[in-house]
């Protein structure tokens, strides 16, 4: 869970927006270089078997979070397959795209590119905060927008049934306001917008994100921790806000020795999700090395994990969790265990496709193997 705090600091600047819901969306007339083109607008005769839903995500083929976009939409691509057609349009040059996708052929996601920089603007209206995702309905409607990082939440909320589209509406006009109060860093207005963003739509990611972002840069860390604090109370159930929370403690100090307590109320609260209590594990062995507490719950959730991930399992599921399991083996000593596990973690990226996860994997269990040769004196 990262802040994107770059892509803030230029809104601040360029304070423009975004089609909002409830606008027509305009039809993805680029050239395709990679999948099969989506269309967004519904066809005169609609063919059987169509997902109602579509996503154009705008993205620039040089931004730093270029490739964890791509993987991430890669993977929605195929978790949601039945629910929504995903698709990827950037306004920069055919060969940038061309040379992200050569650098990236473990992906098989729609790519398209504006090359006569009209579409862009239509969606984009001048924003710069990429990459942004639109949701699009079967009446060629544009239902929800947002930072592409927040699609998966959104498309899971489409499909089990507690997506509201009259709520998107109400919010974009108040959204766009926090925005431009950001610009005009008129304080007071923004705490009242946020509430009122809060009110409605209790957990609301970007409202989060950009009031966290002022509490940061002013040093008012106690108020962050606490908006963060009231929102896990209002969503106990919505384990975006414990990453929130995690990633917060891991990047101030003087927050390190909340981390137990959110990691301890995900624990609690948290129950029945492998992928999450094995990412959560992930993370807190990564951003607390040295907390002995940390410790015993990252073991509790990578083990939680490894007994729910089902037999049938994606391999991609399956390799995270050797991943995991391999790094907490190696974190209590038992760089064997640890070599082992990484191995049948390679096993798994391979089988998935995921070229990039399998060479990570790889190079971890390169260096696992070489623990144990200089342990054994080899």
């Amino acid at each position: 869970m990262k802040i994107i705090l770059p892509f803030l600091a230029m809104a601040v600047a360029f304070p423009v927006w975004a089609l909002r819901p409830g606008d027509p969306a305009e039809e993805l007339n680029v050239k395709w270089l990679q999948g099969t083109p989506v269309t967004v607008l519904p066809p005169a005769t609609p063919q059987p078997g169509t997902p109602e839903y579509k996503v154009v995500v705008f993205l620039l083929t040089r931004a730093a979070n270029r490739v964890e976009t791509l993987v991430l939409l890669d993977r929605l691509r195929r978790d949601y397959a039945d629910l929504a057609r995903i698709a990827a349009v950037t306004p920069d040059s055919e060969s940038d795209a061309g040379k992200l996708l050569a650098d990236h052929a473990d992906q098989s996601l729609p790519f398209g590119v504006d090359t006569r920089r009209q579409l862009t603007p239509k969606y984009m209206n001048g924003s710069i905060l990429y990459p942004m995702a639109f949701l699009i309905d079967g009446k060629g409607t544009v239902v929800w927008n947002g930072e592409a990082v927040d699609l998966g939440e959104t498309l899971q909320k489409v499909k089990n049934g507690t997506f509201d589209a009259d709520l998107q509406r109400k919010l974009a006009p108040l959204q766009d306001e926090l925005q431009t109060l950001l610009r005009d860093g008129n304080d007071r207005r923004m705490k009242q917008i946020t509430e009122a963003i809060l009110r409605l739509d209790p957990g609301n990611p970007g409202a989060i994100r950009i009031r966290l972002f002022v509490f940061e840069n002013s040093g008012r860390t106690d108020e962050a921790w606490a908006l963060v604090a009231q929102e896990l109370g209002r969503q106990p159930q919505l384990e975006r806000l414990y990453f929130t929370a995690i990633d917060l403690a891991a990047r101030h100090p003087e927050l390190a020795g909340r981390a137990v307590e959110a990691a301890q109320a995900y624990r609690k609260n948290i129950s029945g999700k492998p992928d999450s209590d094995n990412l959560m594990g992930w993370t807190l062995l990564n951003r607390f090395p040295m907390d002995p507490e940390i410790l015993k719950i990252a073991a509790e959730l990578i083990n939680r994990a490894a007994q729910a991930i089902p037999a049938d399992a994606s391999p991609a599921l399956r390799g995270a969790g050797l991943n995991a399991q391999a790094l907490l083996a190696n974190r209590l000593g038992e760089v064997d265990k640890a070599a082992a596990l990484q191995t049948q973690a390679v096993a798994e990226w391979e089988k998935s496709g995921m070229t990039a996860a399998m060479r990570e994997a790889q190079a971890r269990a390169a260096y696992f193997e070489t623990v144990k040769a200089m342990r054994d004196g080899r």
